[in-house]
């Protein structure tokens, strides 16, 4: 017996060492990252906040170095993958840009505040949501307009806000543009067969064969595929930010253990609600290329999960006062995090494009 409790005792030890190492460990990352987040500048925002959308209460961040610069909107991808909680990710953009970012419904402290009251996820009834946190930012920062970008699931529901109120925006920026899932698969497929088969990959052929060529009309179906035949695929530059923004989740001071815990329940629930709405989605080319604001793209050249050859296409059908596409060499999906040296000046070079073909706002 007294072996008995003296194992316990050892083992019971080392369980709250392991604790206490992991907590202090959380600890000195969090306060490397507080102080490398804080904004010192005179006329400098930095702001986390509610604020009470269509009845409902969202989560927004503002930071920038100056206020009075122009406003981003920031609508992140996933979809429900908030990233507002990541903002050491978004710091090269607070230089020149209030930078603002919006945990949309289903996802983030949003999803943590509804709690059991979780809205029912719809497009439309999103776009609304962002068009209202639009109004709250032209009020509370004096923003005739806002400069939208979106990434991934983002990119679809930036297309349809600029559709709704294109009074409001300076221009439209997509990256990791979704354009259509039918037309993605097929891209994806025709990729790994003609890599397989240069390659030999006889294991690969073989999969490919049980699955049949696309359309994969159910969730699952797809995620069993991407888990074989497209997932290999993935640049290394996006395998590094995947595993730099897990890496953050655990250690960023934005969020609680609890919160952390939320966050990735929303993202695990969610995204499977609307990834399925994305299987269903017509493709862009087919249903929305006419734009009253400014449409710009900025593409990993490597992307694999939004193809940047759909979105080439997709360019080239779309009216608006300005277009572009610009693709970024030796990039992946999450080119805006990985190569901001280089989507910066794009960015700036698309904004002043946008602003020589503006209407004056009301």
């Amino acid at each position: 017996m007294k072996l008995i409790r003296w194992t316990a005792v050892v083992v019971g030890g080392f369980v709250v060492l392991v604790l206490i190492a992991a907590s202090g460990y959380r600890f000195y990352w969090q306060h490397r990252i507080a102080q490398k987040l804080k904004i010192t500048s005179p006329n400098g925002v930095d702001d986390s906040k509610y604020i009470d959308v269509n009845g409902a209460q969202e989560w927004i961040t503002i930071r920038g170095d100056n206020r009075k610069n122009p406003v981003i909107l920031f609508l992140h991808g996933g979809p429900a993958e908030a990233n507002s909680e990541f903002a050491e990710l978004y710091l090269p953009y607070e230089k020149n840009y209030v930078f603002v970012q919006w945990d949309q419904p289903g996802a983030g402290m949003t999803y943590i505040k509804a709690g059991d009251h979780q809205p029912k996820l719809t497009l439309d009834g999103m776009a609304d949501d962002g068009i209202g946190v639009v109004e709250y930012l032209r009020n509370e920062l004096h923003a005739p307009k806002i400069i939208l970008i979106g990434q991934d699931w983002g990119g679809v529901l930036g297309i349809r806000m600029i559709e709704k109120s294109p009074e409001l925006f300076e221009a439209f920026v997509g990256t990791g543009q979704i354009v259509g899932m039918a037309a993605t698969q097929h891209v994806q497929y025709q990729y790994a067969l003609s890599h397989a088969t240069a390659n030999h990959d006889q294991t690969m052929l073989a999969d490919l064969k049980q699955f049949g060529p696309p359309p994969y009309r159910t969730l699952e179906r797809y995620s069993q595929f991407q888990d074989c035949c497209r997932n290999p695929f993935w640049p290394a530059s996006d395998v590094a930010a995947i595993n730099r923004l897990k890496g953050l989740l655990v250690v960023t001071p934005s969020l609680s253990v609890s919160e952390a815990y939320g966050w990735y329940e929303a993202l695990r629930t969610d995204e499977v609600k609307l990834d399925t709405q994305v299987m269903g989605m017509k493709d862009l080319r087919d249903t929305d290329t006419k734009f009253a604001v400014p449409v710009f793209f900025i593409q990993g050249e490597n992307d694999n999960v939004t193809p940047t050859s759909l979105v080439a296409d997709y360019v080239e059908k779309i009216q608006a006062p300005a277009k572009k596409l610009d693709v970024i060499a030796e990039s992946g999906h999450f080119v805006m995090w990985t190569n901001a040296k280089e989507f910066l000046p794009l960015l700036r070079a698309d904004l002043r494009l946008a602003r020589a073909t503006s209407v004056p706002a009301n």
